[in-house]
């Protein structure tokens, strides 16, 4: 407000020699509307600049676009000693208004000190404001979702901070935002999530894609920690492949905000944590309820390689999956915790809340590769009860070579004819199994041999 206040003052002794470029309430009405996508309504007899109440309008414009842009009012710009005031020199009042709406910048970047050039991609449409760091603030207009790269270049070699701001109009099914393989981005703070948010008629952005194999910070190796915030402001139903390959190879990250995703609420979509934390390396541990608002039946592929190659974890929380409930689906943890060296122990309720009839592929390659593993929970798949399906269990637990046995019941709820591969090297190169085979393993398949189904 002061900084507001301070500008109209100065340009008061001035009011008379620019007289003649007094603000246009029809003219600020056309630059929020431009530059914010927000079309405030006003009443035509307001267009005259010496009316008092023409300052009212553009004061109260500016708290209504800082209310719908920053998601509450936050100022009171509208009611005071200078809204019976009119409008002055036209320049210094859109600047002004300018100023006061972008004031609040809602996502930061620092960046490496040896930083010379930063570029990331937007695949949104909107109007969104970059302030590079150097005194260069620049306005970026999208009437498309195409994929559109921003680079900048600094003049000096150094550590910069990158603010942004702006507002998402529109998705496509494409990432709306990536700074995939950015290794001169050190830090964020801040909320994606109220630049793109949530529009109106329900749509979600996504930040990955696997058809275009990149994602929001994929391969930002020099990330250490990500915000609580980063989402907030995205509500409602998941979006399909909603962060896949997210922070893919952040190979600096060591751990994840329980409430990352606390925001997003509604039934799980198809591929939506697909390869996310993939090679995370730096990963020791998983929040319990990192999936927690995410409730309802399990969609095909949602949690596909979430934790693929995440060799430090250690452990897995008993509750992961507890939200989701219902019948399984067509791979959705295939290669969930594939190469976790480290993973000593699976609970034995982890996928206790899926229940119903095999899904194809469910459990394929899901901890491949966890060689520091030495048992498996007997009732790990006891809720799984029907006929097999085709490559159920297919490379689930290969080359686990710290095995040392298998549990009897372990397939004990599926029972009827074989399916294809459904068996296929699951069990294949665990060489620290000793004494025998549990003889009742198998005990529920009953039919015709299916091909490779062992």
């Amino acid at each position: 407000m002061k900084k507001f206040l301070f500008a109209l003052c100065g340009l008061l002794f001035t009011f008379n020699a620019n007289a003649g470029q007094m603000a246009n309430v029809e003219y600020i009405h056309q630059l929020i509307k431009q530059e914010h996508g927000i079309d405030i309504k006003y009443a035509p007899d307001l267009i005259s600049p010496r009316q008092a109440a023409n300052m009212k309008y553009l004061l109260t414009a500016v708290d209504v676009a800082n209310e719908i842009l920053n998601g509450k009012k936050t100022t009171d710009y509208g009611n005071g000693e200078f809204a019976t005031r009119v409008a002055v020199d036209t320049t210094a009042t859109i600047q002004a208004v300018r100023t006061l709406i972008k004031q609040d910048y809602k996502f930061f970047i620092t960046t490496t000190p040896d930083t010379t050039e930063f570029s990331f991609a937007i695949g949104a449409a909107g109007n969104f404001y970059i302030d590079w760091g150097d005194g260069n603030i620049e306005t970026i207009k999208k009437d498309n979702t195409d994929n559109q790269t921003i680079t900048h270049t600094y003049s000096t070699t150094g550590e910069y901070t990158i603010k942004m701001d702006g507002r998402a109009t529109g998705y496509s099914d494409s990432t709306a935002i990536s700074f995939a393989e950015n290794t001169n981005l050190a830090t964020i703070d801040g909320s994606l999530g109220k630049i793109f948010s949530t529009l109106s008629d329900g749509t979600n952005p996504r930040f990955g894609s696997f058809e275009e194999e990149t994602g929001l910070f994929m391969a930002c190796t020099n990330l250490t920690s990500i915000p609580e915030t980063l989402f907030t402001g995205i509500t409602g139903t998941p979006a399909v492949q909603m962060f896949t390959l997210a922070f893919a190879g952040c190979t600096g990250l060591t751990s994840i905000p329980e409430k990352l995703f606390a925001s997003i609420t509604g039934a799980p979509a198809a591929g939506m944590f697909f390869y996310t934390f993939l090679s995370c390396s730096g990963l020791t541990s998983i929040p319990e309820n990192l999936f927690a608002s995410i409730t309802g039946a399990p969609a095909e592929m949602m949690f596909a390689g979430t934790f693929y190659y995440c060799s430090n974890i250690t452990s897995i929380p008993e509750k992961l999956f507890t939200s989701i409930t219902g019948a399984p689906a067509e791979y959705m943890f295939l290669g969930t915790f594939a190469v976790c060296t480290s993973l000593t122990s699976i609970p034995k309720n982890l996928f206790a809340s899926i229940t119903g009839a095999p899904a194809k592929s469910m459990f394929s390659s899901t901890f491949v590769a966890c060689s520091a593993l030495t048992k498996i929970p007997e009732n790990l798949f006891a809720n799984i009860a029907g006929t097999p399906a085709s490559e159920m269990f297919y490379g689930t637990f290969y080359d686990c070579t710290g095995l040392t046995s298998i549990p009897e019941k372990l397939f004990a709820g599926i029972k009827g004819a074989p399916a294809e591969s459904m068996f296929e090297s699951t069990f294949y190169n665990c060489s620290g199994l000793t004494g025998s085979i549990p003889e009742k393993l198998f005990a529920g398949i009953k039919g015709a041999p299916a091909e490779r189904m062992f």
